[in-house]
């Protein structure tokens, strides 16, 4: 879902416990580092391809939102780039590629579009790259696209990786109650006041699911530590500016209220998001599925992506939970 608290932290400190340096993106040298627009079903979409060894595993990074791509953070997964080929992709309504078809006519944003963009990318990638099959690897949103692309054509791919997984209604709904009660015990009568003017979900108004998203993510829930300590290394990751001749940058477009973008592309998923129930697909996977969330993470709660991964079946798979510190 939009706006998820453990988009970036077990990512950002693990990566700037891997780090030499904070700058240690901008002294490596890559086997390959390329930007480009590929058309993916007649839309040209903006993707990054980065990594030390063209022989490494192919990494599929698939952004959460949907409406947030992450390919302009390159240093924040620089770590990653020594053992495997990362590649980020600025799905539709977000990034270089919205801007690239600001004002045309792309077709409409459904789940069933990503699925089918994501593949169209999955085997534009297995010719580029002379790689069999891909990682898949979802955040957030992601998770969402991600299974989808894992069933319908899972002989694209070696694996499944899900952080801050997407548990669907129950998974909403229980989040819900945990931002509540979070409200509650810290005496936060705002928070408690909206929360239940709107209610529980599913909402068929925006505006009320902002409200729920607001507190299962900060500032509405207040950051633990190592949440706080995750955005300071992701601050000193980010802290130099791109190079004028970075490959990561999409050159040439047209800048965009990145915000008002984000939020006009939730508005047009958010239904469709509240429906979409994992627990309702078919979940017999050939590839290994691992799951990761965080155990402070009211958006996705870790209770119900843990229910998830029990109700998959595939040769290896594993759930993990990141621990954290209460506020």
């Amino acid at each position: 879902m939009s706006l998820n608290r453990r988009l970036f932290s077990s990512l950002v400190i693990l990566a700037a416990a891997m780090a030499c340096e904070p700058c240690a993106a901008q002294a490596q040298v890559l086997a390959i580092d390329e930007g480009m627009f590929v058309p993916l079903n007649g839309v040209e979409q903006w993707i990054t391809i980065r990594g030390e060894d063209v022989g490494n595993p192919v990494i599929l990074m698939l952004h959460g939102g949907p409406g947030f791509p992450t390919s302009q953070m390159a240093p924040v997964f620089s770590a990653f780039e020594k053992s495997y080929t990362l590649v980020q992709w600025d799905q539709p309504g977000g990034g270089a590629t919205y801007a690239k078809n600001n004002g045309k006519d792309i077709g409409p944003l459904a789940i069933a579009r990503y699925r089918s963009d994501g593949i169209a990318l999955a085997e534009f990638l297995e010719s580029r790259l002379h790689t069999r099959k891909v990682i898949l690897f979802g955040t957030s949103w992601g998770t969402v696209l991600g299974l989808e692309m894992a069933r319908a054509r899972p002989d694209l791919f070696s694996a499944y990786v899900g952080v801050s997984q997407v548990g669907g209604p129950r998974g909403n709904l229980l989040g819900y109650q945990l931002a509540l009660k979070a409200a509650q015990d810290r005496g936060d009568e705002k928070a408690v006041a909206e929360l239940r003017r709107v209610g529980p979900p599913p909402y068929r108004v925006f505006e009320n699911y902002i409200v729920r998203q607001t507190y299962t993510n900060p500032p509405g829930l207040p950051p633990t530590p190592q949440e706080n300590a995750s955005y300071a290394a992701l601050g000193k990751l980010l802290a130099a500016p791109p190079a004028p001749d970075a490959n990561y940058v999409a050159h040439g477009v047209a800048s965009f209220d990145g915000v008002k973008v984000f939020l006009d592309t939730n508005k047009a998923m958010f239904e469709q998001e509240e429906r979409w129930d994992p627990f309702e697909l078919q979940l017999s996977f050939t590839m290994p599925v691992m799951i990761l969330n965080g155990d402070h993470d009211f958006n996705t709660p870790a209770q119900t992506a843990m229910e998830l991964c029990q109700a998959v079946s595939a040769p290896n798979k594993g759930n993990y939970i990141h621990e954290s510190l209460a506020p």
